[in-house]
């Protein structure tokens, strides 16, 4: 236990006590009730008719409240106080990705408990002290940050992350209209960025100011200038270089960017469609657990070839291995499936913590590990219809969405069909670009399964989980891009009962998916977490968009 001037106090008054023979009150624990023949001295403490009261010097038989000249003094402390409340370290880093030389804030004030110290050990050799401090690492690797908190009492806990730091692709650097994209990115030409401009070049982009001639002309040799890319593409180019993103990943996505609006373009669905959606929504809901900014910092080569090792990298989420011998894009998921009780899914929704580490979740409602928002709707037709999840990037750099996983309580669809689901980005051109699949799970959820808050529904329950898998197209159409939507959408089974749902029940039933929904993008796009976190669920059904 840390010794402090009061620990030391504590300790001399109970020795005193023990060499006296009588029994020792510790200031640490609720003190006890008065007793008349128990002899006290100087500072203790006792609890007489409700209230609290401490001895000013020695005495034994004297009554708490007596008289006004007695030996006790009534205090206000609680006479039956709460336990005191554990320590437990949380921080979070700013930027996650940080270069050599990068300031990086270390957060310590989600740990609660009456806190005295927060002692920081970097990985590098460095240490600090202190709730928020800063720390920019000399070389790139991986560290291990550690936080120590100690309370009051000496009692301590410890948090540790990892971080990584990479060499940036090149120096910061301002970005001007007279930047050239080889001065960008050096290596833009292995980045399939010349290509990318001759194949995905949009139809309006000369109604944003590009030169479309000049970008046709200079692209494959660099000497391409960002005052020709228009009025938009070098605004979002610089917002993302400030805030961290990769050149080489904003160098993929600049075709797009050529069109990208500041306003969000309205959502689409597949499906029914909000033509016949519920009045009832939920959201748009803010991640609860107010996640950190957050940037991916090595997204995979979007180069195109023959050779396999070209493609597997880019593609690496869609080739993971599928459980399932007998693919079929309409498949049905097997009893043994849809009613395993056993899986972790079902921990995770019912006390909000991750499935692969165990670790709290973080948030009250809606979480996820980057800034993002939510809108739960049902497009209903009658009887059955569409459950909704509408995602709203919050954060000022892009997501790569490739392996993201999502889950969530809704409406079951039990087991039935399980391609009739969508996954919807309004910066793709059209629905067969961009290519995503799924690999989809659901598990039932019955009385003994189900959560108690989310007991007495009108409508069956089912715990979902999908993780994206695109291949076969660039990343610009993988992305949700800042302040845009992306979005998925399941089809349920007969299962929605429309016509006798109140609208308080309707309300309810879109608050579940809210409340329960949680995304976990890929951080470091490092592909084998990814394979934990599947095979801890049994997320291995591939289904086609």
């Amino acid at each position: 236990m840390k010794r402090t001037r009061r620990t030391v106090i504590r300790n001399a008054s109970l020795v005193t006590a023990a060499l006296a023979g009588v029994p020792a009150v510790s200031a640490a624990d609720a003190p006890p009730e008065w007793d008349p023949e128990t002899v006290y001295t100087s500072g203790d403490r006792v609890v007489y008719d409700g209230a609290v009261w401490e001895a000013q010097w020695w005495t034994r038989g004297d009554e708490p409240g007596a008289s006004e000249w007695g030996p006790w003094e009534q205090t206000d402390a609680d006479p039956d106080p709460e336990p005191p409340e554990q320590p437990t370290a949380a921080f979070t880093a700013a930027p996650d990705a940080p270069a050599p030389g990068d300031a990086v804030t270390f957060d310590a004030s989600g740990s609660t408990g009456a806190l005295e110290t927060y002692a920081w050990a970097f990985g590098d050799g460095t240490e600090a002290t202190g709730k928020v401090v800063s720390h920019a690492y000399d070389n790139p690797g991986d560290y291990e940050v550690e936080l120590t908190v100690t309370d009051a009492d000496g009692e301590t806990d410890t948090a540790t992350d990892a971080i990584a730091v990479e060499e940036r692709d090149t120096e910061p650097g301002e970005v001007t209209a007279e930047t050239t994209l080889a001065e960008f990115y050096p290596n833009y030409a292995e980045r399939y960025v010349p290509d990318l401009f001759d194949l995905w070049l949009p139809d309006d982009a000369a109604d944003y100011g590009a030169d479309t001639d000049a970008i046709r002309a200079n692209a494959a040799d660099g000497t391409l200038e960002f005052g020709s890319l228009g009025t938009q593409a070098l605004p979002w180019v610089q917002q993302f270089d400030e805030n961290g993103l990769p050149r080489h990943a904003s160098s993929q996505l600049l075709p797009w960017l050529l069109v990208l609006p500041e306003e969000p373009d309205p959502p689409t669905f597949q499906g029914s469609g909000r033509g016949v959606a519920w009045d009832q929504t939920a959201g748009p809901t803010a991640a609860s657990n107010d996640p950190a900014p957050f940037v991916q910092p090595q997204w995979p080569t979007d180069a195109v070839g023959e050779a396999d090792d070209e493609v597997a990298e880019r593609d690496a989420v869609h080739n993971q291995p599928m459980h399932r011998d007998d693919w079929d894009s309409h498949f049905s998921l097997p009893d043994e499936i849809l009613y395993n009780h056993d899986n972790q899914l079902l921990d995770t929704i019912k006390n909000d913590v991750h499935p692969l580490t165990g670790a709290s979740l973080g948030g009250d409602s809606f979480t996820a590990n980057a800034p993002m928002s939510v809108t739960a709707e049902v497009h209903s037709d009658g009887w059955s219809g569409h459950q909704v999840l509408l995602f709203k990037n919050t954060g000022r750099v892009p997501y790569h969405l490739d392996g993201a996983v999502i889950w969530w309580v809704g409406p079951s669809k039990y087991g039935k069909t399980m391609s009739a689901g969508h996954y919807n980005n309004e910066q793709r051109p059209e629905p067969g670009v961009g290519h995503p699949q799924r690999d989809i799970i659901e598990v039932v959820l019955d009385d003994e399964h189900m959560p108690d808050r989310y007991e007495g529904m009108d409508v069956d329950l089912s715990a979902f989980a999908i993780r994206l898998a695109f291949h076969d197209s660039p990343y610009m159409f993988r992305t949700a891009y800042p302040g845009q939507y992306w979005s998925l959408e399941i089809r349920t089974g007969d299962n929605l009962n429309g016509r006798h749902q109140s609208d308080a029940e309707r309300q309810r039933l879109v608050d579940t998916m809210v409340d329960t929904c949680h995304v976990e993008l890929r951080h470091d796009l490092d592909i084998e977490r990814n394979t934990d976190l599947v095979e801890e669920i049994e997320l291995t059904n591939r289904v086609a968009n």
